[in-house]
């Protein structure tokens, strides 16, 4: 999106400039002129050698009157142009810049602000939108010192992915509400990052999970804090809870699928089929980029079909990073009964 405004922003520039940057412009008077110029300095040359040459007055007449004619015609065009100059320079130049300045003046405040979001995620406009927001709430809140503006810090450096930050606000929130569930699963989830303060990471998102047991984000967060502990188990169940408080959500698809395998227990291939195939086949294998699965031959021969998971087809790019029990739940679920 920037590229566009800043080719938006040369084409404008280009517009204001070209008028005054331009060579003269050759206008049929300015063609005319110079013939007529031509032919005077002829006709001059013309009656010098006649009088010169002692001619009759007959022919002394003729080329006066055609030089009279002649003159009167210069007379009567307009002015010569300087060199190097175009006439409507600047009034085109004038206009331009008023026209791109009224332009933007509207467009910063009507066109701009969606035009800049043009091909973002939801997601990812959220995470601009709340980038923006930043400087004016960090500076509200370091002034105010209330701890509903430091929330309102934290929940956007989260959203802008600005996890530092985020802790930073949220743990002011902290110092004011002590059990605050929201900013004590995000300051957790932060120090998971550091391995010296990763089991304290643990600990606040646990504490946080207990104070607010029906809040899914708590839920995924505990889960995946398990995970990193190699607490699979007992992270699975966690991970259960969260998709029945988020039943349409598959933010948890990836640490479910991984888990299970880590545990050696039974792999759910809907969410195999869901993390790397429903984007191309669709959701029930009905098709979309990619072809339809529903009644396609290629699910009744698992030995070829484990060949395209694995190394691709025409248009199909390779998975080979499904192996094992991952690539057996795929290929079970693809041959089962919902695809035919």
């Amino acid at each position: 999106m920037m590229s566009v405004l800043l080719a938006l922003g040369l084409l404008a520039t280009l517009l204001v400039l070209r008028p005054i940057l331009a060579p003269a412009r050759v206008t049929p008077q300015d063609t005319r002129r110079t013939e007529l110029e031509e032919e005077r300095e002829l006709l001059l040359s013309n009656l010098g050698e006649l009088q010169a040459q002692g001619a009759d007055a007959s022919a002394l007449t003729r080329e006066k009157v055609r030089l009279t004619q002649v003159l009167h015609e210069l007379d009567a065009l307009p002015p010569t142009p300087k060199a190097g100059q175009a006439r409507p320079a600047l009034p085109v130049a004038a206009a331009t810049l008023l026209g791109t300045a009224l332009l933007l003046g509207i467009g910063t405040v009507t066109f701009f602000p969606q035009w800049r979001n043009l091909g973002l995620s939801p997601a990812e406009q959220t995470q601009l939108e709340s980038a923006s927001r930043l400087p004016a709430l960090a500076n509200r809140a370091r002034s105010s010192g209330q701890a509903a503006d430091y929330l309102a810090w934290g929940d956007a450096a989260w959203d802008a992915r600005q996890y530092r930050q985020a802790a930073e606000a949220y743990t002011q929130v902290l110092l004011s509400e002590r059990d605050h569930p929201k900013a004590m699963r995000r300051v957790g989830y932060v120090l998971l990052g550091d391995a010296k303060m990763a089991e304290n990471g643990l600990s606040f998102i646990a504490r946080a999970a207990q104070l607010d047991p029906q809040a899914p984000e708590g839920q995924l967060l505990y889960g995946y804090a398990l995970g990193t502990f190699g607490q699979y188990p007992q992270a699975l169940e966690v991970l259960a809870n969260y998709r029945k408080l988020a039943p349409d959500s598959s933010e948890a698809d990836d640490l479910i699928v991984e888990y299970q395998a880590k545990v050696g227990g039974t792999v759910d291939g809907q969410l195999v089929y869901a993390q790397n195939c429903a984007g191309c086949h669709g959701r029930q294998g009905e098709g979309g980029t990619g072809p339809k699965l529903v009644g396609s031959p290629a699910l009744r021969n698992e030995t070829a079909l484990r060949q395209i998971v694995l190394q691709g087809a025409t248009g199909m790019p390779a998975f080979p990073q499904l192996e094992g029990k991952q690539l057996d739940a795929l290929v079970q679920t693809l041959k089962g009964k919902e695809w035919q």
